[in-house]
Protein backbone atom coordinates (compact mmCIF):
# COMPACT_ATOMS: atom_id res chain seq x y z
CA UNK A 1 0.00 0.00 0.00
CA UNK A 2 2.81 2.41 0.90
CA UNK A 3 4.57 1.65 -2.38
CA UNK A 4 1.41 2.39 -4.35
CA UNK A 5 0.94 5.77 -2.62
CA UNK A 6 4.61 6.62 -3.19
CA UNK A 7 4.35 5.71 -6.92
CA UNK A 8 1.25 7.88 -7.35
CA UNK A 9 2.91 10.80 -5.58
CA UNK A 10 6.06 10.51 -7.74
CA UNK A 11 3.97 10.29 -10.92
CA UNK A 12 2.15 13.49 -9.95
CA UNK A 13 5.43 15.27 -9.30
CA UNK A 14 6.90 14.15 -12.62
CA UNK A 15 3.89 15.22 -14.73
CA UNK A 16 3.96 18.74 -16.20
CA UNK A 17 1.59 21.09 -14.42
CA UNK A 18 -0.52 22.97 -16.93
CA UNK A 19 -3.36 23.90 -14.64
CA UNK A 20 -3.09 27.66 -15.16
CA UNK A 21 -2.32 30.16 -17.89
CA UNK A 22 -2.22 33.89 -18.26
CA UNK A 23 -2.34 36.84 -20.57
CA UNK A 24 -1.14 40.46 -20.42
CA UNK A 25 -2.68 43.16 -22.60
CA UNK A 26 -1.06 46.59 -23.08
CA UNK A 27 -1.88 49.78 -24.92
CA UNK A 28 0.80 51.85 -26.65
CA UNK A 29 1.55 55.54 -26.27
CA UNK A 30 1.08 57.92 -23.35
CA UNK A 31 -1.00 56.91 -20.30
CA UNK A 32 -0.60 53.17 -20.87
CA UNK A 33 -3.24 50.70 -19.78
CA UNK A 34 -2.24 47.18 -18.75
CA UNK A 35 -4.60 44.31 -18.07
CA UNK A 36 -3.35 41.01 -16.65
CA UNK A 37 -5.49 37.90 -16.28
CA UNK A 38 -4.72 34.46 -14.94
CA UNK A 39 -7.03 31.56 -15.67
CA UNK A 40 -7.45 27.88 -14.99
CA UNK A 41 -7.28 25.18 -17.65
CA UNK A 42 -10.45 23.44 -16.56
CA UNK A 43 -14.00 23.38 -17.91
CA UNK A 44 -15.41 26.86 -17.60
CA UNK A 45 -11.88 28.31 -17.34
CA UNK A 46 -12.36 30.53 -14.28
CA UNK A 47 -10.33 33.72 -13.94
CA UNK A 48 -8.12 33.42 -10.88
CA UNK A 49 -6.39 36.78 -11.26
CA UNK A 50 -7.51 40.08 -12.75
CA UNK A 51 -5.44 43.26 -12.57
CA UNK A 52 -5.93 46.64 -14.22
CA UNK A 53 -3.21 49.31 -14.23
CA UNK A 54 -4.00 52.69 -15.77
CA UNK A 55 -1.06 55.09 -16.20
CA UNK A 56 0.92 53.31 -13.46
CA UNK A 57 -1.98 53.28 -10.97
CA UNK A 58 -3.69 50.02 -9.98
CA UNK A 59 -7.47 50.18 -10.34
CA UNK A 60 -9.53 47.75 -8.21
CA UNK A 61 -11.74 45.62 -10.47
CA UNK A 62 -13.81 42.48 -10.69
CA UNK A 63 -14.40 40.46 -13.81
CA UNK A 64 -17.97 40.45 -15.04
CA UNK A 65 -17.53 38.38 -18.21
CA UNK A 66 -14.71 36.96 -20.26
CA UNK A 67 -14.09 34.77 -23.28
CA UNK A 68 -10.91 33.23 -24.70
CA UNK A 69 -10.67 30.80 -27.57
CA UNK A 70 -8.47 30.11 -30.60
CA UNK A 71 -9.68 33.22 -32.43
CA UNK A 72 -10.45 35.97 -29.90
CA UNK A 73 -10.39 37.25 -26.35
CA UNK A 74 -13.10 39.37 -24.73
CA UNK A 75 -13.11 40.81 -21.24
CA UNK A 76 -15.44 43.05 -19.25
CA UNK A 77 -14.12 44.47 -15.98
CA UNK A 78 -16.34 46.28 -13.49
CA UNK A 79 -15.83 48.26 -10.28
CA UNK A 80 -15.80 46.18 -7.07
CA UNK A 81 -19.25 47.57 -6.14
CA UNK A 82 -20.53 46.56 -9.63
CA UNK A 83 -21.92 50.05 -10.25
CA UNK A 84 -19.80 50.95 -13.29
CA UNK A 85 -17.85 49.43 -16.14
CA UNK A 86 -14.11 49.96 -15.82
CA UNK A 87 -12.86 48.35 -19.03
CA UNK A 88 -14.02 46.42 -22.07
CA UNK A 89 -11.49 44.54 -24.19
CA UNK A 90 -11.98 42.77 -27.49
CA UNK A 91 -9.10 41.37 -29.56
CA UNK A 92 -8.66 38.85 -32.38
CA UNK A 93 -5.84 36.36 -32.72
CA UNK A 94 -3.16 37.67 -35.04
CA UNK A 95 -0.22 35.30 -34.75
CA UNK A 96 0.58 32.51 -32.29
CA UNK A 97 -0.34 33.73 -28.81
CA UNK A 98 -0.70 37.38 -29.89
CA UNK A 99 -4.09 39.09 -30.03
CA UNK A 100 -4.66 42.63 -31.38
CA UNK A 101 -7.78 44.66 -30.81
CA UNK A 102 -9.40 47.47 -28.87
CA UNK A 103 -9.89 48.45 -25.27
CA UNK A 104 -12.54 50.90 -24.07
CA UNK A 105 -11.93 52.80 -20.81
CA UNK A 106 -13.45 56.10 -19.72
CA UNK A 107 -15.39 56.42 -22.97
CA UNK A 108 -12.22 56.25 -25.09
CA UNK A 109 -11.20 53.50 -27.48
CA UNK A 110 -7.53 52.50 -27.79
CA UNK A 111 -5.53 49.85 -29.63
CA UNK A 112 -4.33 46.96 -27.46
CA UNK A 113 -2.05 43.95 -27.90
CA UNK A 114 -2.45 40.85 -25.74
CA UNK A 115 0.24 38.22 -25.30
CA UNK A 116 0.18 35.08 -23.30
CA UNK A 117 -0.42 31.42 -23.32
CA UNK A 118 -3.45 29.27 -23.49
Amino acid sequence: MKKAILCIALACLAAPAQATGGMVCRTAGPRPIEVAVGFGHVPGAPLILTRLIDNGREVPVRQAQWWLDQSEVRLLLIAPDALREELTLRAKRRNGHIYDGSVWRGGKRRWVRCQGGE
